[in-house]
């Protein structure tokens, strides 16, 4: 995970003796690297592959599988689906929130929003990059189906979200306590949160088709929902 270069307001000051134009360089330059790694997978062959014209397609449906032999399969409508060039960088950081998720009930709780939050730093490197349009979203509609296309050939990461709410309320402070201490986040409910991650190359003139299921969720975590605590 690409970690944003300091001000150079925040850095340490330059013992004596050391240029502070060299300090200042220094800093600049990790910033570089640091922005290099952010984008490991670089965008010159998807902008090359555009200007010839290879572009693939991909589709695909997100359904629940049925229950019962003679129940029906449901449609994971509103799922949404995203798909960014391949990382190196943020599929290792999304592996390593994985497997880190169970080591604590607080870091379990944390790790929806932390593959969240870097799937959305990848895309933010991407803006800021001038390739907004390699940033691409769908959202799963009420057949259960999706699809994107004019995708320039090449390797591609699909990383799909689906967020369910529940309300679980925590009790109100009392009106005591509200008029001793200052509010209070509490807990109003809290999302499950299924995420799919898929790696794939596209290839010119042809259609990947991807298939997700409450079968093959590649992850499933927990995102609280607080809200400040006021006068009923």
């Amino acid at each position: 995970m690409a970690l944003d270069p300091r001000p150079l307001a925040d850095t340490a000051r330059a013992p004596e003796g050391v240029n502070a134009r060299i300090l200042a360089a220094g800093v600049l330059l990790v910033g570089v690297v640091a922005v290099a790694h952010a984008l490991d997978g670089g965008t010159d062959a998807y902008r090359k592959a555009a200007a010839t014209g290879a572009f693939g397609a991909v589709t695909g449906r997100a359904w629940e599988e049925r229950r019962t032999p003679d129940g029906a399969e449901r449609p994971l409508t509103g799922t949404i689906v995203t798909l960014l060039p391949r990382s190196k960088a943020l599929h290792e950081r999304l592996e390593e929130i994985k497997m880190h998720a169970r080591d604590s009930q607080s870091v379990y709780l944390a790790s929806a929003g932390a593959i969240r939050r870097a799937r959305e730093g990848r895309e933010q490197e991407l803006w800021d990059a001038g390739a907004t349009d390699l940033v691409r979203a769908t959202v799963v509609d009420s057949a259960g189906a999706f699809a994107l296309a004019d995708l320039p050939a090449g390797e591609w990461m699909l990383i799909a979200s689906r967020s369910v709410f529940a309300s679980r309320a925590s009790p109100r402070a009392t009106k005591r306590e509200r008029d001793t201490y200052l509010p209070r986040l509490r807990l109003v409910g809290y999302h499950t949160v299924s995420v799919w991650l898929r790696e794939f190359t596209i290839i010119a003139g042809q259609t990947q088709v991807v298939e997700l299921s409450d079968r093959n969720v590649w992850f499933t975590g927990i995102e609280e929902e607080r809200a400040l605590d006021a006068d009923p």
